[in-house]
């Protein structure tokens, strides 16, 4: 897939130059992520329990799928981890793809459906 953000714009370098105490002076390289790597997703189940998290577009979705688990299987209802599917665009997400692969962008809702026979 291609990304829209172009691979050169994602993160700037800029060099910086700090003078400490006795005229030492030091070159310091910064990185700067812009928002344009980043994308919010939401994820929704059936009982409408939300959970949102901001990850970079080239992240693997499963980090997405731990957090929720670790988030919904608090309450007593949700299930065991891995028993559910998380749909995307009516497809089946797996643990390995990116948002990028997807094409997501910021705001996509991830629907999560528990499986019938995990209880």
């Amino acid at each position: 897939m291609v990304s829209p953000c172009p691979k050169q714009e994602e993160s700037v370098a800029a060099a910086r130059v700090i003078v400490r105490p006795g005229g030492e002076r030091r070159r310091v390289v910064v990185v700067v992520i812009k928002p344009v790597m980043l994308v919010t997703l939401k994820v929704q189940d059936t009982h409408r329990r939300v959970v949102k998290r901001t990850m970079r577009r080239t992240d693997k979705l499963q980090g997405l799928m731990d957090y929720y688990y670790d988030v919904v299987l608090c309450t007593a209802d949700a299930g065991a981890r891995g028993a559910g599917r998380f749909i995307f665009d009516g497809k089946r997400m797996k643990g390995e793809h990116t948002p990028e692969d997807l094409n997501m962008v910021s705001g996509d809702k991830i629907d999560f459906f528990l499986d019938l026979l995990s209880r």
